[in-house]
C-alpha cells in the first residue's frame, strides 16, 4: 500500500504537470541573444535605474501562434525596487494594433515589482479569443525610480484551445488540482499502509478504503462524463488516473485487508486462551 501510494503520487503529479506545461515556440537566451538594454549576468538581463524609465529588452518576430492565446514567461528578481514597477509585452498586430500585458497584479506570477525579491516566476499573457495572432512582441521592464531588476531566459508558449477556461477547469487548475489529488493519494495511502502494516485502526481503514473505493468509481464515471460532454482530455484524464488508483487499489486490496485484521484478531484471541 505505502508503495502504491508512492507511485500514485508520482503518477498524478506528472500527469498534472504535463496537462498545463506547454513546450516553449520560442527561447530568448541572453547568452546568445543580445538584449535591447542592460547587461548581461550570470545569463540574465541585469538592468539597473537611478530614475526610472522603459527599458526594452528584446523584440520577437513570432510565427503563427493561433488564435486561442499567448504567454512569454521567465525568471525574474530584484532588489530595493522603488514604488510600483513591473514587466511589459506589447503586442503588435498587422493592422498597427498595439496592445500591453503588465505585471501589475498584487501576487502571483503577474505580481508587480516593489522592493526586494529573490527569482521568481512570472508570466505575460494574452488571450485572442480567436482574433489574429500578432505579427511582433515587445518586451520592456518599467521602473518608477531606483532599482535593480535581473530578468532570465524567457520562453514564448501558445496556449491551446484545450487550455482555456471553455473547460470545467482551465489548464492551470488541472495542473492544481492533480497536484492535491497527488499529494493526497499519497499521505492516505502512506496512512493506511502503516495503519494495516500495525493492525491497528480498523474501525477507520476498513470504512475509509470503502469509502475510497466508492469515489474512485465516482471519479471514473466522471471522468467518462467528461469526454462525453466534449470537455478536453486533460480534464477528463485528472479525475481518470485518481479514479483508477482509488478504484483499484482500495476495491481489490478491501477483501485482504479485512483477512490481515480477521487473522490479527484471530492470533489475539488464540493467544488470550492460552494464556
Amino acid at each position: 500500500m505505502a508503495i502504491a501510494a508512492v507511485l500514485a503520487t508520482v503518477a498524478v503529479l506528472s500527469s498534472a504537470a504535463a496537462a498545463f506545461a506547454q513546450e516553449p515556440i520560442r527561447t530568448i537566451d541572453w547568452t546568445t541573444t543580445a538584449p535591447a538594454s542592460g547587461v548581461v549576468v550570470d545569463g540574465a538581463v541585469r538592468v539597473m535605474s537611478t530614475s526610472g524609465g522603459t527599458f526594452p529588452l528584446t523584440a520577437i518576430d513570432v510565427p503563427d501562434l493561433g488564435t486561442t492565446g499567448y504567454e512569454v514567461r521567465g525568471q525574474v528578481r530584484y532588489q530595493t525596487v522603488a514604488g510600483t514597477s513591473y514587466l511589459e509585452m506589447w503586442s503588435v498586430f498587422p493592422d498597427g494594433g498595439r496592445y500591453f500585458s503588465r505585471t501589475l497584479a498584487t501576487e502571483g506570477p503577474m505580481a508587480a515589482l516593489s522592493g526586494t525579491s529573490g527569482w521568481r516566476a512570472f508570466e505575460l499573457p494574452f488571450e485572442l479569443d480567436g482574433a489574429s495572432p500578432p505579427k511582433r512582441l515587445e518586451i520592456n521592464v518599467v521602473l518608477a525610480g531606483t532599482g535593480t531588476v535581473d530578468v532570465g531566459r524567457l520562453e514564448l508558449v501558445a496556449i491551446p484551445a484545450a487550455a482555456t477556461d471553455d473547460g470545467w477547469l482551465s489548464a492551470r487548475e488541472v495542473g492544481v488540482v492533480g497536484a492535491i489529488a497527488g499529494s493526497t493519494i499519497g499521505l492516505f495511502g502512506a496512512l493506511i499502509g502503516v495503519l494495516v502494516g500495525r493492525r491497528r485502526a480498523r474501525g477507520f481503514v476498513l470504512p475509509a478504503m470503502a469509502a475510497a473505493a466508492v469515489a474512485g468509481v465516482a471519479l471514473i464515471i466522471l471522468a467518462g462524463l467528461a469526454l462525453l460532454v466534449g470537455q478536453p482530455g486533460s480534464v477528463a484524464y485528472v479525475f481518470f488516473l485518481p479514479g483508477l488508483i482509488l478504484a483499484l487499489g482500495c476495491g481489490l486490496g478491501l477483501p485482504r485487508v479485512r483477512r490481515a485484521y480477521a487473522e490479527a484478531e484471530l492470533r489475539r484471541m488464540r493467544a488470550l486462551d492460552h494464556g
